[in-house]
């Protein structure tokens, strides 16, 4: 059994469906903050709970997972500048409550989603030696529980993603730019952008992180992994790329810029490749049609 924490969100859900896909057989433990049961496939075994309570360790022991992928988060950096011990126990105890389940599981084999973006912070072409430097709570408790992971004794990956995008992903959190300035312009709505739109990001489609998952999941080889494309766009230019493919012509609204983004982030992606021969599969303009075309399905 594969373990999925935070199995019923945006890359969880994906994640899960492609091991059902593949015939295994698979578990989620999530509490349902961000995610939704519906969207799992049939045959999962869920457990509602949150991996801030310590309880959930006993439970992973239970289910006995021979691999776990710690994907549970609080994700949204405004939240973690407003209330940091919320971010703490869910990021970095709820890390350690997890670790301790694998371990009391007798798991070969975790593999832990972190943020590229922001663990490196301010970073255009960060590689995996480039010293972490995050302006958020979020950003350093992610760092901080890639700590505990990597001192575990597990056999553990550890995927830096850069700003993932794709169809299922909530409109109603700030990481989900692609998501929420596609539901605008969809409806019609007015676009607001934070600051002056020439912050940079990477953005990956999830299609391509799960293929990068999946990739880290079978692996024997432990280590810290930077997962994006090696290109940055501007919050701009991807509206304007969005605006291209639906044909829509809308000037954005400008707000001020939020607490504890990044200028620019950018990863280098030459040691996934060279270490595990994964590369993305889609350009932006690719991944954004694919995400427009499930959209609308």
């Amino acid at each position: 059994m594969i373990l999925v924490t935070g199995g019923a969100g945006f890359i969880g859900s994906r994640l899960v469906s492609a091991l059902v896909a593949d015939g295994l057989e698979v578990a989620v433990l999530d509490d349902l903050s961000g995610g939704s049961a519906a969207s799992l496939p049939a045959g999962v075994r869920f457990l509602e709970a949150d991996v801030a309570d310590p309880g959930v360790i006993g439970e992973i022991e239970r289910l006995s997972p021979w691999a776990v992928v710690h994907a549970a988060a609080q994700i949204s950096v405004p939240a973690s500048v407003a209330d940091p011990g919320r971010d703490r126990a869910v990021n970095v105890e709820g890390t350690e409550n997890v670790i301790s389940g694998a371990i009391a599981a007798g798991s070969g084999r975790f593999v832990f989603l972190s943020s590229g973006g922001a663990v490196y912070g301010e970073a255009d072409g960060a590689t995996e030696l480039t010293l972490p430097d995050p302006t958020s709570y979020y950003g350093a408790h992610k760092y901080l529980a890639e700590r505990y992971v990597g001192l575990s004794g597990l056999s553990f990956a550890i995927a830096r993603l850069a700003n993932v995008y794709g169809a299922g992903q909530r409109s109603d959190l700030e990481g989900g730019v692609v998501s929420i300035f596609l539901e605008r312009l969809l409806c019609g709505s007015p676009v607001t952008i934070y600051g002056t739109g020439l912050q940079s990001r990477d953005f990956v489609y999830v299609g391509d992180v799960v293929d990068a998952l999946l990739t880290m999941l079978g692996s024997r080889s432990e280590g810290t992994w930077n997962v994006g494309t090696g290109a940055s766009t501007t919050l701009l230019g991807l509206l304007q790329s969005l605006q291209d493919e639906l044909g829509t012509g809308i000037s954005p609204h400008h707000a001020p810029p939020r607490p504890g983004d990044v200028r620019g982030s950018r990863l280098h992606v030459d040691r996934i490749l060279e270490d595990l021969s994964w590369k993305p599969r889609h350009s932006l303009p690719e991944g954004l049609r694919e995400t427009i075309r499930e959209s609308r399905r």
